[in-house]
């Protein structure tokens, strides 16, 4: 490969292999810093009904409306309005008031939606369409000191100074990387990367039509504890979104996991008699769904996010289990993270053609990711302690989950560490918050925060002890 000629152009370019919710999320902060860049697609479309549903929380949220796509999604989805925690039986345990209160600090509350549309909203509200390349798999990625090629199966290639690997849990651009470094520094990444995410447990997910199901709100939370299973419903208007998380065989690495309708529908008669609600069981949800599937909950982290000029963000570095809806918000804040580093680095060689060393981008690398990994971490681990409490792994787990938790000081006392913890979250630095009041105590907490930098910490990792007794 030739050196400063394989750029194709004389400014910064970055390349961001996958365009789900963080190669577009990388997009919309890459454009607001003016950073030349292509996402690369391997589907022929952007939007499709693959995967679930995840929550939207404040930290998310803010950076979302520094896209400019915040204002535009809340025209058409709701804000949670009501939150319970429900006993095996589908019986009342309690009424949490979390959506109550981000919403006093924040100015915004949890948003339940499907995956695909928040992936269509991040896709429409590009200012700059032609950045996504559609129908475009990566064959293989080469690079030296002075720039990075990404050849297609097409026959065509991407040049610029540095990859993203935002293509999820089965990354293939991590794979990329990891040849990369067993040839170049082969000390660099740990053994233990290789095979660092595992799975116990699979969701069974869907969307059901609501009509069928008028006892539902239309901006329901539901969580229900069961024996071995671990359940979360949400409405908007027009979609019962649920899924059903229950333990299966240990495997590490994972392993690769397509039923087929027969397989799907076994698992499905499984749980039929499982109870959502006092009047809805698993079976209902099932019976009526507009559509649902099987799949893998991987979780784990790498110790290792980057090697050479490759980077990677959200689910192809950290992966976690559903149950507290973090996974998307974190990939999210990652994103965000990464783009004001790159935008700093840039903004301080304005004056040049910046095309940094690989030693060079290994420092913005290693600065991104130490701004990353503790948080993503701790979320991560108690992610992981929530769904075996909810699923009842222990009498310890059980009997916390059902009793000590729903106790109404410590709800007082998670809710507090919850809202800090938001408070701290990243943003983009360089782009204004269009429409949330950054004034609510909420987020002035935050820069509080920043005056005492062990603080955040100190609270994320309270609430894991006490969530977990360990």
């Amino acid at each position: 490969m030739e050196p400063q000629s394989d750029h194709g152009t004389k400014s910064f370019r970055v390349i961001v292999v996958g365009a789900g919710i963080v190669g577009l999320s990388l997009s919309h902060a890459l454009q607001l810093a003016n950073i030349n860049h292509v996402v690369l697609e391997k589907h022929k479309e952007i939007v499709s009904l693959r995967g679930s549903a995840l929550v939207l929380f404040p930290s998310a949220a803010r950076i979302l409306d520094q896209f400019g796509v915040l204002q535009i999604m809340q025209q058409s989805t709701l804000p949670v309005q009501r939150e319970f925690v429900r006993w095996p039986d589908g019986s009342v345990n309690t009424r949490p008031s979390n959506h109550y209160n981000l919403l006093a600090h924040f100015g915004v509350a949890p948003i339940s939606l499907n995956r695909h549309s928040l992936v269509r909203y991040l896709y429409d509200g590009l200012p700059d369409k032609s950045t996504i390349r559609t129908d475009a798999r990566v064959e293989r990625i080469e690079q030296n000191d002075a720039a990075v090629k990404v050849f297609l199966e097409d026959g065509s290639y991407e040049a610029g100074d540095l990859v993203i690997g935002a293509d999820g849990v089965h990354s293939l651009t991590r794979n990329f990387m990891w040849d990369h470094s067993d040839l170049t520094h082969p000390d660099w990444v740990p053994v233990s990367d290789k095979h660092f995410a595992f799975t116990e447990y699979k969701a069974i997910f869907g969307v059901s039509a609501p009509d069928r199901f008028p006892g539902l709100g239309p901006a329901d939370m539901h969580v229900c504890l069961g024996e071995g299973t671990s359940k979360l419903v949400f409405t908007q208007p027009g979609a019962v979104m649920w899924a059903v998380m229950y333990k299966d065989k240990y495997s590490q690495p994972p392993k690769p996991f397509r039923p087929d309708e027969h397989e799907t529908e076994e698992v499905a008669r499984r749980f039929k008699h499982l109870k959502i609600t006092e009047d809805i069981t698993f079976e209902d949800l099932w019976t009526w769904k507009l559509r649902g599937g099987i799949l893998n909950m991987e979780e784990g982290i790498l110790e290792k996010w980057h090697a050479g000029r490759i980077v990677l963000v959200g689910d192809s570095a950290h992966k976690m289990t559903a149950d507290i809806g973090m996974g998307a918000n974190m990939a999210i804040e990652s994103a965000a993270a990464l783009a004001n580093v790159l935008q700093r680095a840039v903004a301080a060689h304005s004056h040049q053609d910046y095309h940094p060393t690989q030693s060079e981008l290994s420092a913005l690398f290693t600065e991104y990711q130490s701004q990353r990994f503790a948080r993503v971490k701790r979320i991560m681990e108690l992610s992981s302690s929530t769904t075996r409490m909810r699923s009842y792994q222990s009498l310890w787990k059980r009997f916390w989950i059902s009793h000590i938790a729903t106790l109404p000081i410590m709800q007082r006392f998670m809710a507090k560490k919850m809202i800090a913890g938001f408070a701290t979250a990243p943003k983009l630095d360089y782009a204004r918050v269009r429409t949330i009041d950054e004034n609510m105590k909420g987020w002035r907490l935050g820069q509080e925060n920043k005056k005492h930098p062990s603080w955040p910490a100190t609270a994320t990792s309270l609430i894991f002890l006490l969530s977990t007794g360990e």
